[in-house]
């Protein structure tokens, strides 16, 4: 009798164990469909490196110091870069 317990223990075990793997699959299709995928395209462009005009590093665009001078966006490592090229634009 408890053997039989035993087995349909872990066959309710293995059921909630694959459902949430299947799920894990089911998401990324949801978010190309929905707004995730808006979120996703969002968050990849953050991620993008950019140049440093002054100091030559290259930071991700979600921690870069952000001016704009003379109608275009520029992108600087620190506060210090972005000062020093607005004294000496090149």
């Amino acid at each position: 009798m408890y053997r039989l317990f035993l087995i349909i223990f872990l066959l309710i075990l293995l059921y909630f164990l694959l459902r949430q793997m299947f799920r894990g699959f089911r998401s990324p299709n949801r978010d190309i469909r929905g707004k995730s995928a808006e979120g996703a395209a969002r968050q990849e462009e953050l991620d993008e490196m950019i140049e440093d005009p002054v100091c030559h590093t290259f930071v991700p665009k979600r921690i870069a110091v952000i001016e704009e001078m003379r109608g275009r966006e520029y992108w600087f490592c620190s506060k210090e870069c972005a000062a020093t090229f607005r004294q000496h634009p090149v």
